[in-house]
């Protein structure tokens, strides 16, 4: 199916007025908003499928910092997908579908455009239809999208609001990146496999409130709970970290989840209330036991598993009998009934594992860290767990030693992985903004490449890519057809520059592209080793002695050219010495 983006323009947005902008690269729109005519130039520059059979078009924003290339991007976002609500300004957009082209327009004032080719108009209703749409951001910097619900964000800001706080509901990062790597694309991938994880319970979340709550409808029954769960919470907290006492961290965030859901529960159903009660009394008698006997903590943590157990056994057994409204509620107790389980094969899954412990902090703010080794033969049960671990709010689990390049490369390709496995829609747009963040120049390198040859893999559709980037790799990978070289004005307006045409961007010198395409005014020497070159020069030039630190300085330069011609003027016979 043959799809593709074309040309926006829009009459305000941000740092935008009337602007229009072109993705094809087979052909250009130009847009004369006084005489409200449309023209299209063809270009036919770019050989067909030069990106891939599946890929319609790839488009580069390029240019320094505060040109509106994040901001562009976000417009094409807002624009595709829910664009009558999340613009106030005219706007119109042309698309190529099936060979035709459709100009979708939203105009405050009844307007017709003056095309001078044939083209469909039709005035915009909400979206583009059959169309995917997916956003991706390293960056965080707290910025608010405010994307239609049909806009897969899958930015940093997104993933990880103010709060922080993991959701239960959606799979994690983590999740997700695991599900890539035992897939059968991970190896086309070449990203190095991550050799160890971490597991850190989260000892900071209980303040001093959590243990003077109202955990049951019984005020004096429930200070004793308290006071008991708190004394099995700081007993466990006071242990040198070992398996055991993760254990038992594995067992105190299921109680916590449990009667997270008790307190919904209670004061609800007398019945229900009885039992609850009854089961605590048998708990805090079974405790006091175990604490006069001077038994294991061991033994006071299989008495609050079998609690639990008990507890939720109550909620299946009659609890809904009652309160046939609450069974919204299954979803919450089958977890917790699985997690239950998960404790049941802690011996199981934590066997023959290889297992650090490492204690960071010191007083109450120390915590454990739980090194584990990774193998991509990881077993059925290794899974269930992490994931177990990873939707808990009491852990955090994460890679160890991985760089940030190195899990920017691995969240990119896991996050579209997952995002793209169960889409409808036939084609699909991908925005990412700055994707090479981060990472080393040999994987900048390779990036455009892993995007383009990787990313139809994880899904049949038609793909049309939006870009945009620091690095001059993507110049380099992308014929000038497919780039939009973006300036700004004296009003901080965004601009399109015009490039020569006879510029090559496509396998071009990485160096002078650099400075072509990043407008970088100072040549591509860094202005410190600028400035200090310019000094040893200066000297040179007016005949002062040149030290042994300023030999050894020469020494250091790296471009061949500039320290052989310093060389050459301190050897010049016509220097005075």
């Amino acid at each position: 199916m043959s799809f593709k983006l074309c040309y926006i323009w829009i009459d305000k947005f941000r740092n935008f007025e009337n602007f229009g902008v072109n993705f094809s690269s087979s052909e250009k729109f130009d847009f004369d908003s006084d005489n409200l005519s449309l023209n299209k130039t063809e270009v036919n520059n770019v050989p067909d499928d030069f990106f891939g059979k599946d890929i319609s078009e790839v488009t580069g924003f390029i240019g320094k910092n505060g040109t509106g290339k994040s901001n562009l991007l976000e417009l094409v976002c807002k624009l595709v997908k829910g664009g009558e609500t999340s613009v106030k300004s005219d706007f119109f957009i042309i698309i190529e579908n099936e060979g035709e082209y459709e100009c979708h327009y939203r105009f405050r004032d009844p307007q017709e455009i003056r095309s001078h080719f044939p083209i469909l108009l039709k005035e915009y209703k909400s979206d583009i239809d059959n169309l995917k749409v997916i956003y991706f951001s390293n960056v965080f910097d707290e910025r608010t999208h405010a994307f239609d619900k049909k806009v897969s964000d899958l930015s940093a800001n997104n993933r990880y609001p103010k709060h922080n706080w993991p959701s239960k509901t959606k799979t994690s990062d983590f999740v997700k990146q695991l599900q890539f790597i035992k897939g059968d694309l991970f190896i086309d991938s070449e990203i190095p496999l991550p050799k160890q994880l971490t597991i850190t319970p989260r000892t900071n979340i209980y303040s001093a409130s959590y243990w003077t709550q109202s955990f049951i409808s019984n005020n004096t029954l429930n200070e004793f709970f308290s006071n008991e769960l708190k004394s099995f919470y700081t007993g466990v907290k006071s242990l040198k970290a070992s398996r055991q006492k993760l254990y038992y961290f594995f067992i105190f965030s299921v109680i916590t989840d449990l009667i997270s859901l008790l307190k919904d529960f209670s004061g609800q159903n007398e019945t229900f209330d009885s039992k609850v009660e009854y089961h605590i009394d048998n708990l805090l008698a079974k405790t006091e036991e175990i604490k006069n006997t001077y038994k294991s903590k061991l033994n006071i943590a299989e008495t609050w598993k079998e609690w639990s157990f008990k507890i939720l056994s109550e909620f299946y057994k009659d609890y809904f009998k009652y309160n046939i409204k609450n069974k919204r509620k299954y979803p919450e107790l089958e977890t917790l009934q699985d997690n239950l389980l998960m404790l049941v094969k802690f011996e199981e899954f934590i066997e023959n594992k290889e297992m650090l412990s490492t204690l960071e902090g010191s007083r109450n703010r120390k915590t454990d860290n739980y090194i584990l080794e990774f193998h991509i033969s990881t077993s059925k049960l290794d899974e269930q767990f992490y994931n177990f671990i990873d939707k808990s709010n009491r852990f955090k689990i994460d890679w160890l030693g991985l760089s940030s390049g190195h899990k920017a490369y691995l969240n990119l390709f896991s996050l579209l992985r997952f995002e793209l496995k169960n889409i409808k829609a036939d084609n699909v747009l991908i925005c990412i903004d700055e994707g090479d963040l981060y990472l080393h120049p040999k994987w900048q390198a390779d990036f455009f490449y892993k995007l383009v040859n990787l990313v139809p893999k994880f899904k049949s559709a038609n793909y049309q890519f939006i870009l945009t980037s620091h690095s001059p790799f993507l110049v380099s990978d992308l014929p000038k057809e497919n780039l939009v070289f973006l300036g700004g004005d004296s009003e901080n307006y965004s601009s399109i520059i015009r490039t020569d045409d006879s510029i090559k961007t496509f396998g071009g010198n990485l160096g002078e592209l650099y400075v072509d395409a990043f407008f970088m005014e100072g040549g591509l020497i860094s202005r410190f080793a600028a400035n200090k070159i310019q000094e040893i020069v200066n000297k040179i030039n007016d005949n002062v002695d040149i030290s042994i630190d300023d030999r050894k300085l020469i020494d250091l330069i790296g471009e061949d050219l500039i320290r052989i011609q310093i060389n050459n003027l301190l050897n010049d016979p016509n220097r005075r010495k």
